[in-house]
């Protein structure tokens, strides 16, 4: 990791750990189920871009850091006939973590991934039912009349928060194709985020280590990954056939320095 990636990334992991910790040694807080998905367009200058959402400065999580859109896994993401609609091989064996990471992206983005697409109107309503609380998914599939059968989509990540924060969550990492007939699409966001960008992997890498695109560990590690493939067909086979093992950083603190720290690192041992 160069100088100015540490310095990025002990900036923001020094932030949220302010935010909340706990002490070495206590029990750590049990991290909550959350999905997050990838969203990936072909490119005439680059490989392919994926889109990264800006939080903002104020948020209580990721204050300021651009992120793959996502959030928590609902109870109604479990429900049986949501998961039916999915198809029978969706999210490989995490079915409701995919659910939760197609309702994510319409609401923090507008986007419905279907085998149908309904009119704009009927897509807006549905995506303010959920923003509200009106609407569970499984609701919005029966109004709508939606599967997801084809739906291209492949789990290639899980990522469990360090045991010393105190907000924890155990995400699942999807990543799924924007349609080839929206090569132009742009997010509407709503107030829960800042802005918005469509970058290549590698450009996206370059800018953190600048320091002009803050991010959390997790969405670097997985961008700088995701740079090593040539094409969004690669990039899904590739998927496709890894076995997803949970990943759980610790952390390295050190005076005011707050370095996550991976298996192999050479001081792994000394962190917590």
């Amino acid at each position: 990791m160069s100088d100015e990636e540490l310095s990025v990334t002990e900036r923001i992991e020094r932030e949220e750990l302010a935010r909340g910790h706990i002490a070495a040694g206590e029990q750590p807080v049990p991290p909550r189920p959350a999905s997050t998905v990838v969203l990936a367009r072909d490119s005439e200058t680059a490989p392919f871009e994926v889109l990264l959402l800006r939080r903002p400065a104020e948020a209580r999580f990721a204050a300021g850091a651009y992120v793959f859109p996502g959030g928590m896994i609902d109870p109604a993401d479990h429900d049986p006939e949501l998961i039916e609609r999915l198809g029978a091989d969706a999210g490989n064996g995490e079915p409701a973590a995919l659910a939760a990471a197609l309702r994510e992206l319409l609401e923090e983005t507008g986007l419905l991934l279907a085998d149908s697409r309904p009119t704009p109107d009927a897509v807006d309503a549905a995506r303010h039912a959920l923003l509200a609380g009106d609407r569970n998914f499984l609701a919005v599939a029966h109004d709508l009349d939606l599967t997801f059968h084809t739906v291209r989509s492949a789990y290639f990540g899980r990522w469990i928060t360090p045991s010393r924060f105190s907000r924890r969550y155990d995400t699942r990492f999807f990543l799924t194709r924007l349609p080839e007939d929206q090569p132009d699409f742009e997010p509407e966001l709503t107030e829960e985020l800042a802005g918005f960008i469509w970058l290549s992997p590698s450009e996206a890498v370059e800018r953190f280590r600048e320091g002009r695109l803050p991010m959390l560990f997790p969405t670097r590690t997985t961008l700088g990954s995701l740079a090593e493939y040539d094409s969004l067909a690669a990039l899904f086979e590739a998927c496709h056939a890894t076995t997803v093992e949970p990943i759980t950083p610790r952390l390295l603190i050190r005076g005011d320095s707050v370095r996550p720290v991976l298996p192999g690192d050479p001081d792994w041992d000394a962190a917590d």
